[in-house]
Protein backbone atom coordinates (compact mmCIF):
# COMPACT_ATOMS: atom_id res chain seq x y z
CA UNK A 1 0.00 0.00 0.00
CA UNK A 2 1.98 3.11 -1.23
CA UNK A 3 1.06 6.55 0.56
CA UNK A 4 -0.42 7.85 -2.96
CA UNK A 5 -3.03 5.17 -3.37
CA UNK A 6 -3.96 5.62 0.77
CA UNK A 7 -4.50 9.32 0.19
CA UNK A 8 -6.94 8.77 -3.03
CA UNK A 9 -8.95 6.15 -0.99
CA UNK A 10 -9.21 8.41 1.83
CA UNK A 11 -10.34 10.98 -0.77
CA UNK A 12 -12.75 8.47 -2.12
CA UNK A 13 -14.33 7.63 1.04
CA UNK A 14 -14.76 11.06 1.87
CA UNK A 15 -16.69 12.28 -1.13
CA UNK A 16 -19.00 9.03 -0.86
CA UNK A 17 -20.09 9.80 2.45
CA UNK A 18 -20.73 13.71 1.82
CA UNK A 19 -22.40 12.58 -1.11
CA UNK A 20 -24.41 9.82 0.29
CA UNK A 21 -25.20 12.90 2.82
CA UNK A 22 -26.50 10.55 6.14
CA UNK A 23 -24.58 11.88 8.56
CA UNK A 24 -22.46 14.20 6.60
CA UNK A 25 -22.53 16.18 3.65
CA UNK A 26 -20.30 18.90 1.77
CA UNK A 27 -22.60 22.09 3.06
CA UNK A 28 -22.51 20.28 6.62
CA UNK A 29 -19.85 18.31 7.25
CA UNK A 30 -19.24 16.40 10.69
CA UNK A 31 -15.88 15.97 11.19
CA UNK A 32 -16.00 13.83 14.54
CA UNK A 33 -18.13 11.25 11.64
CA UNK A 34 -15.41 11.71 8.92
CA UNK A 35 -12.69 10.96 11.27
CA UNK A 36 -14.03 7.96 12.08
CA UNK A 37 -13.99 6.76 9.05
CA UNK A 38 -10.72 7.29 8.09
CA UNK A 39 -8.99 5.80 11.01
CA UNK A 40 -11.84 2.45 10.25
CA UNK A 41 -10.39 2.61 6.29
CA UNK A 42 -6.64 2.65 7.71
CA UNK A 43 -7.72 0.04 10.03
CA UNK A 44 -8.48 -2.55 7.08
CA UNK A 45 -5.39 -0.82 5.26
CA UNK A 46 -2.92 -1.91 8.06
CA UNK A 47 -4.56 -4.80 9.42
CA UNK A 48 -4.99 -8.74 8.79
CA UNK A 49 -7.76 -8.41 5.96
CA UNK A 50 -5.45 -6.22 3.96
CA UNK A 51 -3.69 -9.41 2.93
CA UNK A 52 -6.76 -10.88 2.24
CA UNK A 53 -7.50 -8.23 -0.05
CA UNK A 54 -4.32 -8.32 -1.69
CA UNK A 55 -4.87 -11.61 -2.42
CA UNK A 56 -8.27 -11.12 -4.01
CA UNK A 57 -7.07 -8.10 -6.47
CA UNK A 58 -4.47 -10.43 -7.91
CA UNK A 59 -6.69 -13.39 -8.12
CA UNK A 60 -9.86 -10.75 -10.08
CA UNK A 61 -6.96 -8.69 -12.17
CA UNK A 62 -6.59 -11.36 -14.99
CA UNK A 63 -11.02 -11.21 -15.20
CA UNK A 64 -10.60 -7.74 -14.96
CA UNK A 65 -8.08 -7.25 -17.85
CA UNK A 66 -10.40 -9.57 -20.08
CA UNK A 67 -13.37 -7.18 -19.26
CA UNK A 68 -11.33 -4.16 -19.72
CA UNK A 69 -10.29 -5.52 -23.16
CA UNK A 70 -13.96 -6.71 -24.38
CA UNK A 71 -15.79 -3.61 -23.16
CA UNK A 72 -12.92 -1.24 -25.25
CA UNK A 73 -13.22 -3.25 -28.27
CA UNK A 74 -17.04 -3.55 -28.42
CA UNK A 75 -17.28 0.25 -27.74
CA UNK A 76 -15.02 0.63 -30.47
CA UNK A 77 -16.78 -0.88 -33.11
CA UNK A 78 -20.61 -1.59 -32.36
CA UNK A 79 -22.95 1.01 -33.91
CA UNK A 80 -22.46 4.50 -32.97
CA UNK A 81 -19.70 6.93 -31.80
CA UNK A 82 -16.96 5.99 -29.86
CA UNK A 83 -15.79 7.52 -27.09
CA UNK A 84 -12.39 7.32 -25.56
CA UNK A 85 -10.97 9.33 -22.53
CA UNK A 86 -7.58 10.53 -22.45
CA UNK A 87 -5.66 8.77 -20.23
CA UNK A 88 -7.64 5.37 -20.79
CA UNK A 89 -5.45 3.78 -23.30
CA UNK A 90 -3.64 1.98 -20.94
CA UNK A 91 -4.74 0.25 -17.74
CA UNK A 92 -7.01 2.60 -15.30
CA UNK A 93 -7.81 1.89 -11.55
CA UNK A 94 -9.03 5.84 -11.03
CA UNK A 95 -11.32 6.02 -8.71
CA UNK A 96 -14.49 8.35 -9.03
CA UNK A 97 -13.33 12.33 -9.51
CA UNK A 98 -11.57 14.02 -8.84
CA UNK A 99 -9.33 10.67 -8.64
CA UNK A 100 -10.19 10.16 -12.61
CA UNK A 101 -8.74 13.90 -13.16
CA UNK A 102 -5.21 13.06 -12.20
CA UNK A 103 -2.19 14.09 -14.82
CA UNK A 104 -1.95 11.86 -17.89
CA UNK A 105 1.44 10.14 -18.16
CA UNK A 106 1.82 11.06 -21.52
CA UNK A 107 5.36 9.61 -22.06
CA UNK A 108 4.29 6.69 -21.19
CA UNK A 109 1.96 6.04 -23.63
CA UNK A 110 3.97 7.46 -26.25
CA UNK A 111 6.48 4.60 -25.34
CA UNK A 112 3.67 1.99 -25.22
CA UNK A 113 2.49 3.36 -28.84
CA UNK A 114 5.64 2.69 -30.09
CA UNK A 115 5.58 -1.07 -29.75
CA UNK A 116 1.91 -1.76 -28.90
CA UNK A 117 3.01 -4.46 -26.48
CA UNK A 118 0.38 -3.47 -23.82
CA UNK A 119 -2.79 -4.86 -24.92
CA UNK A 120 -5.10 -2.45 -23.99
CA UNK A 121 -3.33 0.34 -25.83
CA UNK A 122 -2.91 -2.19 -29.19
CA UNK A 123 -6.64 -3.03 -28.86
CA UNK A 124 -7.43 0.88 -28.96
CA UNK A 125 -4.51 2.04 -31.88
CA UNK A 126 -5.69 -1.35 -34.20
CA UNK A 127 -9.33 -0.71 -33.35
CA UNK A 128 -9.39 2.93 -34.54
CA UNK A 129 -7.16 2.50 -37.25
CA UNK A 130 -9.53 0.08 -38.71
CA UNK A 131 -12.50 2.44 -38.39
CA UNK A 132 -9.75 4.81 -40.23
CA UNK A 133 -8.85 2.66 -43.22
CA UNK A 134 -12.68 1.68 -43.57
CA UNK A 135 -15.05 4.54 -42.81
CA UNK A 136 -17.83 3.07 -44.39
CA UNK A 137 -17.69 0.01 -42.66
CA UNK A 138 -18.78 1.48 -39.19
CA UNK A 139 -20.41 4.90 -40.72
CA UNK A 140 -23.34 2.79 -42.76
CA UNK A 141 -22.33 -0.84 -42.10
CA UNK A 142 -24.83 -3.40 -41.14
CA UNK A 143 -24.31 -5.02 -37.84
CA UNK A 144 -25.11 -8.64 -37.82
CA UNK A 145 -24.36 -11.05 -34.39
CA UNK A 146 -22.08 -14.26 -34.80
CA UNK A 147 -23.55 -17.13 -32.62
CA UNK A 148 -21.20 -19.81 -31.12
CA UNK A 149 -21.92 -23.15 -30.37
CA UNK A 150 -20.25 -25.26 -27.57
CA UNK A 151 -20.43 -26.14 -23.94
CA UNK A 152 -19.01 -22.15 -23.47
CA UNK A 153 -20.86 -20.55 -25.96
CA UNK A 154 -22.24 -18.25 -23.55
CA UNK A 155 -18.52 -16.93 -22.99
CA UNK A 156 -18.90 -15.53 -26.41
CA UNK A 157 -20.16 -12.11 -27.79
CA UNK A 158 -19.39 -11.73 -31.38
CA UNK A 159 -20.43 -10.02 -34.58
CA UNK A 160 -19.87 -8.58 -37.91
CA UNK A 161 -19.72 -5.10 -39.28
CA UNK A 162 -19.09 -3.80 -42.91
CA UNK A 163 -20.52 -2.12 -45.60
CA UNK A 164 -22.74 -4.82 -48.44
CA UNK A 165 -20.77 -7.76 -46.90
CA UNK A 166 -19.46 -7.43 -43.42
CA UNK A 167 -16.06 -8.19 -43.49
CA UNK A 168 -15.21 -7.35 -40.45
CA UNK A 169 -15.80 -9.73 -37.13
CA UNK A 170 -15.74 -8.91 -33.31
CA UNK A 171 -15.46 -11.36 -30.89
CA UNK A 172 -15.16 -10.56 -27.02
CA UNK A 173 -14.83 -13.22 -24.00
CA UNK A 174 -16.99 -12.57 -21.27
CA UNK A 175 -17.68 -14.20 -17.91
CA UNK A 176 -14.12 -15.37 -16.81
CA UNK A 177 -14.16 -16.18 -13.55
CA UNK A 178 -16.26 -19.61 -14.50
CA UNK A 179 -14.99 -19.53 -17.92
CA UNK A 180 -11.66 -20.31 -16.08
CA UNK A 181 -13.35 -23.35 -14.26
CA UNK A 182 -14.46 -24.84 -17.45
CA UNK A 183 -12.33 -23.85 -20.22
CA UNK A 184 -13.89 -23.39 -23.56
CA UNK A 185 -14.13 -27.50 -24.55
CA UNK A 186 -15.52 -27.65 -27.55
CA UNK A 187 -16.87 -24.37 -28.38
CA UNK A 188 -16.41 -22.79 -31.76
CA UNK A 189 -17.00 -19.86 -33.64
CA UNK A 190 -18.02 -19.63 -36.94
CA UNK A 191 -16.15 -18.06 -39.56
CA UNK A 192 -17.88 -17.36 -42.73
CA UNK A 193 -16.60 -17.65 -46.14
CA UNK A 194 -13.23 -16.80 -46.39
CA UNK A 195 -9.74 -16.57 -44.89
CA UNK A 196 -9.93 -14.06 -41.45
CA UNK A 197 -6.76 -12.46 -40.15
CA UNK A 198 -7.05 -10.92 -36.72
CA UNK A 199 -5.83 -7.08 -37.07
CA UNK A 200 -4.79 -7.65 -33.23
CA UNK A 201 -2.12 -10.26 -33.66
CA UNK A 202 -1.70 -11.10 -37.14
CA UNK A 203 -3.04 -15.07 -36.65
CA UNK A 204 -5.33 -16.17 -39.77
CA UNK A 205 -8.40 -18.66 -39.45
CA UNK A 206 -11.20 -19.41 -41.64
CA UNK A 207 -14.28 -21.68 -41.13
CA UNK A 208 -15.45 -23.21 -37.52
CA UNK A 209 -12.72 -22.18 -35.19
CA UNK A 210 -11.90 -23.06 -32.21
CA UNK A 211 -12.83 -20.65 -29.35
CA UNK A 212 -9.68 -21.67 -27.29
CA UNK A 213 -7.61 -21.25 -30.81
CA UNK A 214 -9.24 -17.70 -31.58
CA UNK A 215 -8.46 -16.42 -28.21
CA UNK A 216 -5.24 -18.11 -27.56
CA UNK A 217 -3.28 -14.77 -27.66
CA UNK A 218 -6.07 -11.97 -26.41
CA UNK A 219 -9.68 -12.52 -24.82
CA UNK A 220 -10.39 -10.61 -27.63
CA UNK A 221 -10.16 -10.63 -31.48
CA UNK A 222 -10.74 -8.04 -34.34
CA UNK A 223 -10.76 -10.27 -37.72
CA UNK A 224 -10.69 -8.58 -40.71
CA UNK A 225 -11.66 -10.97 -43.88
CA UNK A 226 -8.78 -11.13 -46.55
CA UNK A 227 -9.48 -9.83 -49.97
CA UNK A 228 -8.26 -12.06 -52.90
Amino acid sequence: MTAELRDRLHSYAEKAIREAAWHTSWNDPDTDFEDAIHRWLDTVLDGPVAEQLTGLVAQLHPHAASDALGQKLLALTVPGIPDVYQGTELWDDSLVDPDNRRPVDYAARRTALKTLAHPKIRVVTTALRLRRSRPESFRHGGYVPVLASGDASDHVVAFRRGWECQDILVAVTRWTVRLEETGWGNTVVPLPDGSWTDTLSGATASGPTSAAELFADLPVVLLERNRD
